[in-house]
């Protein structure tokens, strides 16, 4: 191992939290240390610690290969991944990542116009430190010694409140790409600075994230979505000219129009709200909300050609996930859960009859009708509409029935807009 640039921080030194490591995460250490192997807590779990923050996964480092972990815990592990090999080992209900550190020399890695599509090259604890990606994400801690190992100077990062990328970014956001998502969900979610160096060389790259499959491209999406900041990372995204790669028509959209740009940034703070008082989150809601700018024009249109509402909603729903799967891919299940937010909106304009029963009812009655409260606090006429569902939901079963079959309706001529 070479360590001409490796700091040792001693626990007096870092003050990390020992006892808040999850204790299967420590078996899994100590069994790869018993076996004779280097292994180390590693990245998101020493950083989050360091901030004072209560990570959620405790990933492991180690020079045991996936085959020598695998071989160690019988049964309770599974190799996963082509593009980089790694292993889940299962510990209870939870599963921990161990990746066998990577190396920097000619091996099985394959490349394509820069960009990694297979590394499996193996290495040293001090090779796997220049690959990663942020210096604060380059952080090893033993825990038995209770020390941290850093050899890319991200404890004085950390100190600073900066995002640092290892290496020369030309190269680094070439080979993945996605590293500038990564960024901006750092800054947000950590509050984290970006240099002004950093952020130009991040727009000079944005275009490689066409490379990345779109399908990895939405599971980056979400845990953006889903980082507690989004409001903040709305703005760095918009900065840098990433969110209109990954949603362009919606991008371009609340560019020009105040009104959709306020919706967007309400329904990022109804989630961040949310996630701070640990309510549940589903990837649907925010991707309905995103897209939802590209549905309303198609939408109208349609309607405008002769077509009935219910038609003109699923087959504008359907050009939107056809237009949005060139730029990023939404899984089938995360489709059909915005298409029923969707046909609640028009749903909710039933107020009378026995409709309203199966509309109170449907499993996705709440999510679109906080969808509905979004949409009323940009849009007035929606105003009476979103009080009816609001006070429907608190009256008795005899209550809703009064409501809804008490008084003749006046038959109005209908109003298909959304």
């Amino acid at each position: 191992m070479l360590d001409h640039n490796l700091i040792t921080y001693h626990q007096f030194e870092h003050r990390l939290p020992n006892g808040e490591i999850s204790n299967a995460s420590k078996k899994i250490i100590n069994k790869l240390v018993e076996h004779g192997f280097e292994a180390y807590l590693v990245g998101g779990a020493v950083r989050d610690l360091l901030l004072g923050l209560h990570p959620k996964d405790f990933d492991i480092a180690t020079d045991a290969t996936p085959e020598d972990i695998k071989a160690i815990f019988k049964g309770k592990c599974r190799l996963i991944g082509r593009r980089f090999r790694l292993a889940h080992v299962y510990m209870g209900n939870s599963i921990y990542e161990v990746a066998t550190f990577r190396g920097t020399e000619p091996g099985d890695r394959v490349m394509k116009k820069g960009q990694i599509i297979r590394d499996n090259v193996f290495g040293t604890v001090d090779q796997d430190a220049i690959r990663r990606d942020f210096s604060c994400n380059a952080l090893y801690y033993d825990i038995n010694e209770q020390t941290i190992l850093d050899f890319t100077a991200g404890v004085h990062d950390l100190k600073k409140g900066e995002l640092r990328l290892i290496g020369n970014p030309n190269k680094r956001f070439v080979e993945d790409p996605v590293r500038m998502l990564r960024a901006v969900r750092f800054h947000a979610k950590l509050g984290l600075t970006l240099t002004e160096e950093m952020k130009q060389d991040i727009i000079n790259n944005r275009e490689n994230l066409r490379q990345v499959p779109t399908a990895r491209l939405f599971d980056e999406a979400i845990k953006m979505f889903h980082c507690g900041n989004m409001e903040i990372a709305y703005d760095c995204l918009v900065e840098l000219k990433l969110f209109e790669i990954l949603f362009p028509m919606p991008a371009k959209i609340a560019r020009s129009d105040e009104q959709w740009d306020l919706f967007l940034r309400l329904a990022f703070r109804n989630t961040d709200h949310r996630l701070k008082n640990g309510q549940s989150v589903t990837p649907v809601f925010l991707s309905a909300c995103v897209m939802w700018l590209e549905f309303i024009p198609l939408y109208d249109q349609l309607l405008n050609n002769g077509k009935n509402p219910h038609d003109a909603l699923h087959e504008a729903t359907s050009l939107v996930m056809a237009n949005q799967r060139h730029h990023l891919m939404v899984p089938k299940a995360i489709q059909n859960g915005i298409r029923q937010m969707w046909m609640l909106q028009l749903r909710f304009k039933k107020m009378y009859g026995k409709g309203v029963y199966s509309t109170l009812h449907h499993p996705r009655f709440r999510a679109a009708y906080d969808f509905l409260l979004l949409r009323s606090e940009v849009q007035e006429r929606l105003s009476r509409k979103a009080e009816f569902w609001t006070n429907i939901q608190s009256l008795s079963p005899e209550g809703i029935k009064s409501l809804i079959f008490g008084k003749k309706v006046k038959r109005k001529k209908i109003d298909h807009a959304l």
